[in-house]
């Protein structure tokens, strides 16, 4: 039996059974695609330098498209911690508390081990240029940065609730439901990497912060990101 915080009088008033993260498939599953769509945005950022913005742009798109199409009928493929803040605050498709700190934990843990590892392995001229989520304005202008990043996690986030979790009304949803979102990611990577490093995910800039010991803005960023979820 879970412990209970409570009146003196004996009045049950939170049951803490009920937010304990539990590791299920589903957790599972986020933590492996998490994993991975972190190694594959990691490593396509860090080529961006020699082969341009279209390689960080369609490897995170292309990347995260792949995971969700793998994850999505285990945990719904949310891949993001901004998309399972999302699912939280309304209770898309009866998500819980309890089911969202889940995911946030094998999200971030995930993704922290995914820079870890791509940092291990990549040659040392790759890493001339980490692969962290910092651009042009990230030590010059926070207020942008929050801006731009805001706007588009809000947009990617907006397109998960339109294709995969409004199904009976979205045209797209389905078997195009990841392509879209995947798009999504891709147009952010686009619109946005050379001034913020394009993050779109919380997990996204934490990860390759702890890999390289590099925390410059990092609060700015959970702000902006989770704030567009």
């Amino acid at each position: 039996k879970g412990r209970h915080w409570g009146r003196a009088d004996g009045t049950k008033m939170v049951d803490w059974t009920t937010v304990r993260p539990t590791f299920t498939p589903a957790v599972s599953a986020e933590l492996i695609g998490s994993f991975l769509s972190q190694f594959f945005a990691g490593a396509s950022a860090s080529t961006a330098a020699t082969y341009g913005l279209g390689a960080a742009a369609l490897g995170s798109g292309l990347g995260m498209t792949a995971m969700i199409y793998a994850a999505a009928h285990i945990s719904g493929g949310h891949l993001n911690p901004a998309v399972t803040a999302g699912y939280m605050c309304v209770g898309a498709h009866g998500f819980t508390l309890q089911e969202g700190l889940s995911y946030m934990m094998a999200q971030f843990l995930g993704a922290i081990l995914g820079a870890s590892v791509l940092k291990l392995i990549l040659p040392p001229e790759a890493l001339q240029h980490p692969f962290v989520t910092l651009g042009s304005l990230s030590d010059q202008s926070w207020e942008r940065v929050i801006c731009l990043e805001f706007v588009c996690t809000f947009i990617i986030v907006l397109v998960v609730f339109v294709t995969m979790v409004d199904r009976k009304r979205s045209f797209g949803s389905g078997n195009a439901a990841p392509l879209a979102v995947g798009l999504a990611y891709t147009v952010g990577v686009f619109a946005i990497g050379p001034f913020t490093g394009a993050s779109l995910n919380p997990a996204r800039t934490l990860a390759p912060a702890v890999a390289f010991d590099d925390y410059r803005q990092i609060g700015v960023y959970l702000t902006a990101t989770f704030g567009g979820g």
